[in-house]
């Protein structure tokens, strides 16, 4: 997590250095060869540094959307956690899944909605609810195709297998 925290801070810093080089650049150009406002290599350097811009305010806005489906995805198992209500907590989760912009969320490198999924099996495994984790269990081994996934869905047959000998 610490490494993931530092890549983030790292990734930020660049490009707000890439701003200030772009800009200094821009700026030495524009004094230095007399040049106005209206000339071709400041018009690019300013489209550049907008485009940086842009991309810089789309990346806080998606980091703020998947950090606002994480809580709510940690308060909901919480809440479980407290009370046990195995149908409320699958409600809970299948709402953070209709949260904007989940189907572009990747989770330990899983799919979102994967990660839900594999999510709801194991709560209904854990609760005794055997029938129910295995239709689960069959329609996510068609739907998801990741490695990590699939690995995972094994993981959770081989339980319930042994379960139910």
């Amino acid at each position: 997590m610490k490494e993931q925290k530092n890549k983030g801070a790292m990734g930020i810093l660049s490009l707000f250095l890439w701003a200030v080089l772009l800009t200094v650049i821009a700026r030495l150009l524009t004094h230095r060869g007399g040049w106005d406002f209206s000339g071709i290599l400041f018009k690019v350097l300013l489209w550049v540094m907008l485009c940086i811009a842009v991309f810089f305010c789309w990346w806080i806005f998606t980091g703020l959307r998947l950090n606002r489906f994480v809580k709510r995805l940690d308060e909901a198992g919480y809440t479980y956690l407290e009370t046990h209500d195995v149908d409320a907590y699958l409600r809970e989760i299948d709402t953070c899944c209709e949260m904007p912009g989940v189907n572009s969320f990747v989770l330990s490198g899983i799919p979102a909605r994967d990660y839900v999924m594999i999510l709801k099996i194991r709560t209904l495994r854990e609760a005794g609810r055997r029938e129910d984790a295995l239709t689960l269990l069959e329609a996510a081994q068609q739907s998801m195709k990741g490695e990590k996934a699939q690995l995972l869905l094994r993981t959770e047959e081989e339980k319930l297998d042994r379960r139910s000998k």
